[in-house]
């Protein structure tokens, strides 16, 4: 069974994707595992269980509905996070933000975190979970996003506090740190997206300006009345977008900026230091 999945699967994914997809599914469905298969040949899924595995399969084959939204999860930093369509599917990549976080969260005495655009709540609780005494506080515009991470917050057992805002518009008080993975896609991208991308809510993956900058944009020039002198903004980017941030943070009085490469060697992470004299 498995292997026919696998065959399916690997009409749109890869092999190595296909075999994690058709496992997820599988387990999803009957509580079975790959082992399982190795050890009982024999097993097969009763007519329910099949019915309900077909009617995934189309979903995933033809409207490429990502297999997290499917099983209604995704495993970030070691955690499984309920993911649905109002949310964006956690990324590998964006554990390396938290961890950039986590490292300047360190060295200050029980700091204050904000998470702007939290979607399923991902990096809010993973910083809640990882870095000691802080508090954190994660908002979002969309109320079903907001609903998702609290779900998320709760079955992890952490207590972060959330807020539905746009942006600054109703954030109050000072913050030692402020992240974001805001959107950072232009629309003249959307061509070059998988179908799988395209089925991710619009809103948090797509901008209107012709460089996929104008959430960073914002963030920058307000954040300087929400961070505390010394505080760090944080930022995930897209391809071609660290020179373009690093300005944005130079022209608004920022110092200490640094670039993170992820794993391929693609600038992907941008933090700057918020000072009042500067």
């Amino acid at each position: 069974m498995l292997k026919n999945l696998v065959k399916n699967l690997s009409s749109i994914v890869p092999l190595s994707q296909a075999v994690l997809e058709a496992e997820l599914l599988v387990e999803f469905i009957s509580g079975y595992k790959k082992k399982d298969f190795i050890l009982r040949p024999d097993l097969s899924l009763d007519k329910e269980q099949q019915d309900k595995l077909d009617c995934l399969m189309k979903k995933r084959l033809q409207d490429r509905i990502p297999v997290q939204y499917l099983i209604g999860e995704a495993c970030f930093m070691g955690e499984m996070f309920d993911v649905n369509s109002h949310v964006l599917i956690p990324r590998p990549e964006t554990e390396l933000l938290v961890e950039e976080v986590i490292k300047s969260a360190k060295k200050m005495a029980c700091p204050k975190i904000l998470d702007i655009g939290t979607g399923s709540g991902a990096i809010a609780i993973m910083l809640k979970k990882l870095a000691a005494g802080c508090s954190v506080v994660g908002s979002d515009i969309s109320l079903f996003a907001l609903e998702t991470a609290k779900a998320n917050a709760k079955k992890l057992g952490v207590d972060v506090g959330f807020v539905c805002s746009d942006l600054f518009e109703e954030i109050s008080g000072k913050f030692d740190i402020i992240v974001s993975n805001p959107p950072y896609i232009p629309q003249r991208e959307k061509k070059n997206l998988s179908a799988e991308v395209l089925n991710e809510p619009s809103g948090a993956l797509f901008t209107e300006d012709v460089d996929g900058v104008e959430f960073y944009d914002k963030i920058i020039s307000q954040s300087r009345f929400f961070l505390e002198d010394g505080g760090y903004l944080f930022f995930e980017i897209g391809i071609h977008q660290s020179m373009l941030v690093r300005k944005l943070f130079e022209n608004n009085g920022f110092s200490d900026i640094k670039i993170v490469k992820d794993l391929s060697k693609t600038d992907r992470i941008i933090s700057a230091k918020c000072s009042y004299n500067t």
